[in-house]
């Protein structure tokens, strides 16, 4: 059964070099363990979306859970799915603009107190898919 598990972290170091880690790593054993999804960079707080068999998201998410990269990390969703909503890898969001401020704002967010670990439960979803929809997103 598919599963999808959005969660959010603080980053202990935001760089890019973390995060070209973070999506080689994912680039390499996600497709093995059949995981799909997409990672979201937005002011030091990472937001990813995992989908796939439910005992290789939930392992995957308690590595996460150890991964000295990932200050705190927060389940924001975890529900079963019928169908994969991203269905290829490698997405990481860097640019911060008004749009996103709009977005994170339709969702209950205001910057620059409350990050996307702070989203309800049940906008995470919608959330995570309003962020993909911005050309804000950059393949490293």
């Amino acid at each position: 059964m598919l599963k999808r598990l959005i969660y959010g972290s603080r980053a202990v170091d935001a760089n890019s070099t973390n995060l070209r880690a973070i999506l080689t790593a994912s680039r390499i054993g996600n497709p093995k363990a059949g995981i799909t999804g997409a990672l979201c960079l937005l002011d030091g707080v990472y937001m990813q979306y995992l989908e796939g068999d439910e005992c290789a998201v939930e392992a995957l998410y308690a590595r996460i859970e150890v991964d000295a990269r990932h200050r705190a990390p927060v389940v924001l969703d975890r529900t079963f799915i019928a169908v994969r909503e991203f269905p290829e890898w490698s997405m990481a969001l860097l640019a911060w603009d008004e749009r996103i401020k709009a977005i994170m704002g339709l969702h209950g967010l205001r910057p620059p107190g409350s990050t996307p670990r702070d989203i309800a439960p049940d906008h995470a979803a919608a959330f995570f898919r309003a962020l993909a929809a911005t050309p804000n997103w950059v393949s490293l």
